[in-house]
């Protein structure tokens, strides 16, 4: 075992977070809780909780349903239900959505070991830490140029250590959790736009999860998983081969508090948002219509265009991954929400009219820059007129954190797709007071009753 592997497990077991960071993670679950639940009843969760069904009855409760199974599946369907919109936070370090792995991995071992809200969050925090290390180990290139979707390779590996600290691992141990997920970590972008993406999250989650119970039943791993000849690093071409970036000042830099968590108020891509939130500004701030409309010039950094693959997409989960649909969307409607995406709006001709006048491409300067965050918007109306704004983030973002405001009318447009209204205000009430919950057995019975909307 190398020393970097041994400090990182003897971090994820016995760190202790900063009351700071801890809040952080209670922001990010009770996020990730609405996101879930309003994932709940999207197709892909709910074949994935029919095939939580057939694996049998558990103590582990799939959130928004009344259905109760095993931890590891539980895990997996939560996690596909928290990506399914694409409405769920991300991390501008590790290039990953934590929280879709991150919280249902560690919920489930609580639910296990009967732990306290305060423990999911420590697990959170921990295991949010360990992907920020490793994304600073692999990416750019891990991401950017090889094709993996950091939400599962790494998510994987931090879902891991999540569970592993709520089941109260030993580092040894540890060290074996992260091996058996390094072994079991994949996940395509070239998945983007379909069903599989949000089951990125959700094996993520689940082999988090059995990586940890594998480990606190003996299971073995080799000790190099990570970073041996033939290790998770050098098997996903990361930019560095060795962990020396990511036991820097580890355990006294929290990336949870410098880099923070980017809360998405749009349930698209990422890359979408600063256009989006430039298009809806001019929207409003200038009299022009949709009609106005002469042509749409979005530069944006080089990563973006390697996401927003989809011109002329065909599905809900294509037009989150298109900027013509978004920035169309966005001006004939006057908002980017959940209903958005459905099929009748993808198909609308006013949309579809206004589509071809959208062109986006790739501005070389912005690639010195923190990704997904850099636009220039640039609209030429009818008459000659010329609008133009430019974006560094989106709101959201952690240098403009959403407001308290903002993130209850998510989590009740979210919560209130599958739970009755008092139910869901109940549930906003408790995640705000998380770190005082004893078990987290209580919150899930909250969530996964019979006042649900979903069998």
């Amino acid at each position: 075992m190398t020393k970097e592997t041994a400090q990182l497990a003897e971090f994820v077991a016995r760190a202790v977070p900063p009351q700071a960071a801890l809040d952080a993670a209670a922001a990010a679950v009770r996020d990730t809780v609405g996101v879930v639940l309003a994932g709940a009843i999207e197709p892909a969760a709910r074949m994935v909780q029919s095939l939580a069904a057939d694996e049998g009855r558990g103590d582990s409760a799939v959130l928004g349903t009344s259905m109760r199974t095993g931890a590891g599946v539980a895990a997996m369907a939560n996690g596909v239900a928290a990506h399914a919109l694409d409405y769920d936070d991300m991390c501008f370090v590790s290039l990953a959505h934590p929280s879709c792995a991150l919280m249902p991995a560690a919920l489930a071992a609580c639910e296990l070991a009967g732990a306290s809200g305060r423990t999911l969050l420590e697990g959170y925090v921990v295991g949010f830490e360990l992907e920020c290390r490793l994304g600073k180990a692999m990416n750019p290139r891990h991401y950017h140029d090889r094709g993996w979707h950091c939400t599962s390779t790494i998510g994987t590996v931090g879902a891991a250590a999540a569970a592993a600290r709520v089941l109260g691992l030993t580092p040894a141990e540890t060290v074996h959790a992260l091996g058996i997920a390094a072994s079991s970590a994949c996940g395509l972008k070239e998945n983007l736009g379909s069903m599989v993406k949000p089951l990125h999250a959700g094996m993520a989650a689940r082999n988090g999860v059995m990586a940890a119970q594998l480990a606190q039943r003996g299971y073995r791993a080799s000790e190099l998983s990570l970073d041996g000849p033939q290790g998770f690093l050098a098997a996903m071409d990361a930019q560095h081969r060795d962990l020396t970036l990511a036991v820097a000042q580890l355990d006294t830099f929290w990336d949870i508090l410098t880099t923070g968590i980017t809360v998405k108020l749009y349930p698209s891509c990422a890359a979408t948002h600063p256009p989006l939130d430039v298009l809806l500004d001019l929207r409003y701030a200038e009299a022009f219509s949709p009609d106005d409309v002469e042509s749409i010039d979005v530069q944006v950094d080089s990563m973006t265009p390697r996401l927003l693959i989809y011109d002329r997409p065909a599905t809900g989960l294509e037009g989150k991954f298109s900027m013509p649909f978004c920035a169309a969307a966005a001006l004939v409607d006057g908002h980017v929400g959940i209903s958005t995406f459905d099929v009748s709006r993808i198909q609308a001709p006013d949309i579809q009219a206004l589509m071809p006048k959208i062109r986006m491409r790739a501005n070389a300067a912005f690639d010195n820059t923190p990704p997904l965050s850099h636009t220039i918007v640039t609209l030429r109306l009818s008459g000659g007129r010329v609008l133009e704004r430019s974006s560094n983030g989106a709101r959201g973002y952690p240098a403009r954190p959403a407001s308290d405001t903002q993130l209850s009318a998510k989590f009740s447009e979210c919560a209130r797709r599958v739970l009755p209204a008092a139910v869901a205000d109940q549930a906003w009430t408790m995640l705000s007071a998380i770190e005082r919950v004893e078990q987290m057995s209580v919150l899930t019975e909250l969530l996964s009753t019979a006042q649900s909307r979903v069998a």
